[in-house]
């Protein structure tokens, strides 16, 4: 920041943000990627599952946050083994038609996320660990529970500051305790799902760690701001409207004391099941659009566009959220 004005502002966001807003980043694409807001929802529909992700909130809001992730999970439990070929079928055993289901397996999950944001003069490196069990629930369902671990570094860079006054008492209080927080935490989450419904809960920030950033004496005081834990509701149905599309409305709502609650309503069509085109409403907040495609057998792409419907439009035009995502199956033994 090159001006004190610009210098305050952004440390008022950041004080607003560790003490009564918001903590995680906003995701919009959630509802195709859910690993990134629950631990337990880790490769739901394949073995190895990997994503790439960007999001800049508020283009054009000078400081506004910025998002980079890498993340993904991996199966390593066995998969059900193919239905035995059946090459004649006696007439006068009609019943051998119906073949029995293969074998499910409970399935065990690891993976982990490296994510990245950025807003104004301030920095936060995340690098979490996951493990997940997925326990099957008759022929068609799964029951996940799901831990993540990790560390959380908050950093504020000094070298990008330039100060018009040469003693700012201010910005010197801030800093008396150093620039740099080192955090651990511990996420928590559950997650129903099958071929067309899908639920689920988490929990994120359990330990409510101290951030020690600032000097109690500051103006700007974090030295006593904690993590907060996020509460994240979700669920889903999808309809089967003809051979070639479906449809899933889906909500998602997130508790954050004291803020108030977020409600983010969605529907996704899929037209031959590579193609999608997405609409969510997150209340007091955005409308999105999101577009997707599956490029290869392994591979999709996806964007969105919120269009911001809060007092922040008048400064910005949007934000934008793009995910590549990788999908593959490991051989059955």
């Amino acid at each position: 920041m090159r001006t004190k004005i610009s210098l305050l502002t952004s440390l008022s966001l950041l004080l607003s943000g560790l003490t009564n807003a918001q903590q995680l980043p906003q995701f919009s694409q959630y509802m195709n990627n859910t690993y990134v807001i629950n631990p337990a929802a880790s490769s739901l529909t394949h073995d190895i599952d990997l994503n790439i992700g960007f999001r800049q909130q508020w283009a054009g809001f000078e400081g506004a946050p910025q998002t980079y992730y890498f993340g993904g999970s991996i199966n390593l439990g066995k998969r059900p083994g193919p239905p035995g070929k059946l090459y004649s079928i006696p007439i006068s055993q009609p019943g051998m038609l119906k073949q029995k289901p293969s074998k499910r397996y409970g399935k065990h999950v690891v993976g982990g996320l490296i994510a990245r944001d950025e807003y104004g003069v301030f920095e936060r490196t995340s690098v979490m660990g996951s493990y997940s069990y997925h326990h099957p629930i008759g022929e068609n369902y799964w029951l996940a529970g799901g831990l993540s671990l990790g560390w959380y570094g908050l950093s504020f860079d000094k070298n990008s500051i330039v100060l018009e006054n040469d003693f700012d008492n201010t910005y010197f209080d801030f800093i008396a305790n150093g620039s740099n927080s080192n955090l651990f935490d511990i996420n928590a989450g559950l997650y129903f799902y099958g071929d067309r419904v899908f639920a689920g809960y988490s929990v994120y920030q359990l330990g409510r760690n101290e951030i020690n950033l600032g000097n109690e004496d500051s103006p700007l005081n974090l030295s006593d701001a904690r993590l907060e834990m996020h509460h994240f509701i979700n669920a889903g149905y999808r309809l089967k409207l003809s051979d070639m599309i479906d449809l899933t409305p889906s909500f998602m709502v997130k508790i954050l004391s004291p803020s108030p609650l977020s409600v983010d309503v969605n529907v996704m069509a899929e037209w031959n099941k590579k193609f999608r085109l997405g609409l969510s409403y997150r209340n007091e907040d955005a409308v999105s659009v999101i577009l997707g495609a599956n490029l290869t057998d392994f591979m999709r792409l996806a964007y969105a566009y919120d269009y911001v419907t809060s007092d922040i439009n008048d400064v910005s035009s949007g934000s934008h959220e793009v995910v590549l995502g990788f999908l593959f199956n490991r051989k059955n033994n």
